[in-house]
């Protein structure tokens, strides 16, 4: 799992600098979407979002806000 973390933390990483350079004006938009695109297809990246995806239908932190939602979800 830590390779996995690893790998998405690069991408993150990789990404933010695209987005940073797409904010300084180094870049146009589309340049910057196609780039991160190709960073999260990147076979190692896409093997770890899939590795991870399992864990990502966490219970919430506060179990008040489930049932505060559960709530407004009824009205």
């Amino acid at each position: 799992m830590k390779d996995q973390v690893t790998a998405l933390m690069e991408a993150l990483n990789r990404s933010q600098y695209e987005i940073g350079r797409l904010r300084r004006g180094q870049q146009g938009l589309e340049t910057t979407v196609s780039t991160v695109e190709k960073i999260l297809a990147d076979p190692v990246v896409a093997a770890a979002i899939r590795g991870l995806e399992p864990f990502t239908a966490a219970p919430p932190l506060v179990p008040e806000q489930t049932a505060t939602r559960q709530k407004l979800d009824a009205r």
